[in-house]
């Protein structure tokens, strides 16, 4: 059995880091428990929650060296600065007989083998969205990641050409792995009335559950929402989602103002973040879920809507195309288009057909497999 670590301490607001990992976790232990095991490494003070998470699926290992601005965090920075060596981190993974290290971003090792996950490459695409200086950094570490992983996983072929052209000489380490999103157990058990009552929903909606960054491009929906009204249309929409974008710090507020001075309150409620329960019950009782993102790697939005086979309007992105190519499309930069897309829109238009679940699971978790059984024979 081929022992793969992972370093567990997410942060809670990037719901999308921890849904992939959950969903990894989930796919190795149901399909592939007698060829990989999954050992998480977590700090001490790591949120509970994430570790009861990622419990059902991994064994967790708890060491402050996980922690920021511990002591033993703080010498390992010491030593990897002066030595460019992981020492303490390699010592560790050792000592619970890891062969490798998978989607941590960590470089350098002498005798453990690394796969490391490049979500995407949004700051070629959307560079207006980045500073110099953070253009130039991610720049440097993705090509460092690259040259010194001994393989490199993307989430979509359209992550996978952006890669051939970004790092062409080293092509042949990169691998898609599409990552597969399970829904909670009780989906078809759920109740519409619980729903209703918790958040005061009185009518019929759409829900977009993405988080409050500024490429997620809410603001031409709240713009289209905003032109149907005046058309006589009320829309009604749920958001959920984390409301800080650490890039535009004042995002929310203009959201927040343009909703108010638009006379929108009585169509738009954004609920913030929200327990997993709630996502999935707004995803089965809306009208269709939309994501009119500018860009994604591999939305989780979209995998967790074709694993309940739930109709979707999404932006006309490659990758959405890609992921979920019988979803209905409108030009992500066109009001006009996404207005029209609502307004003549009917929920069983969509042929939301996708292949069964479990079948996408497996062959998620044996994609996996294989890489790591390449990695550890080359």
């Amino acid at each position: 059995m081929i022992r793969v670590g992972f370093i567990g301490t997410v942060p809670k607001e990037w719901m999308g880091g921890l849904n992939y990992f959950k969903n990894l976790f989930f796919a190795l232990k149901s399909f592939a428990n007698k060829d990989v095991e999954s050992i998480v490494f977590v700090g001490k003070r790591t949120n509970t929650e994430i570790i009861k998470m990622f419990k059902k699926h991994a064994t967790i290992i708890e060491d402050s060296l996980f922690d920021r601005h511990s002591v033993k965090w703080y010498f390992s920075k010491i030593i990897e600065k002066l030595f460019n060596s992981n020492f303490f981190l390699e010592r560790i993974l050792q000592k619970y007989k890891c062969d490798i290290i998978s989607h941590s971003s960590i470089i350098n090792f002498k005798k453990i083998k690394t796969i490391n996950w490049i979500p995407d490459l949004q700051h070629i695409h959307l560079p207006e969205m980045f500073s110099k200086n953070e253009i130039i950094e991610r720049n440097k570490n993705f090509m460092n990641i690259i040259k010194y992983s001994d393989a490199v996983v993307v989430s979509s072929n359209d992550t996978l050409n952006d890669l051939k052209n970004f790092a062409p000489e080293y092509y042949h380490k990169i691998n898609v792995l599409h990552f597969v999103s399970q829904p909670i157990q009780k989906y078809n058990g759920l109740d519409i009335k619980k729903l209703k009552k918790k958040y005061n929903i009185n009518d019929s909606f759409f829900y977009m559950p993405n988080q409050f960054w500024k490429h997620k491009n809410h603001m031409t929906v709240f713009k289209a929402i905003d032109c149907l009204k005046k058309e006589g249309l009320e829309v009604k929409l749920i958001c959920t989602g984390h409301l800080s974008d650490y890039r535009n710090k004042t995002y929310i507020n203009e959201i927040y103002n343009f909703i108010e001075k638009s006379n929108l309150g009585e169509n738009i409620k954004i609920l913030g973040l929200v327990d997993i329960d709630d996502v999935y019950s707004l995803i089965k009782f809306s009208k269709a879920v939309i994501n009119p993102s500018l860009f994604e790697g591999w939305s989780s939005t979209v995998e967790e809507c074709k694993s309940v086979g739930k109709n979707m309007i999404l932006s006309d992105i490659n990758v959405h195309r890609e992921q979920y190519p019988t979803a209905t499309f409108f030009d992500r930069k066109s009001v006009q288009s996404l207005k029209d897309t609502i307004k003549n829109y009917k929920e069983d238009e969509t042929n939301n057909k996708v292949d069964l679940l479990s079948t996408r699971t497996k062959k998620y978790a044996d994609d996996y497999v294989n890489l790591t059984k390449k990695v550890i024979n080359t």
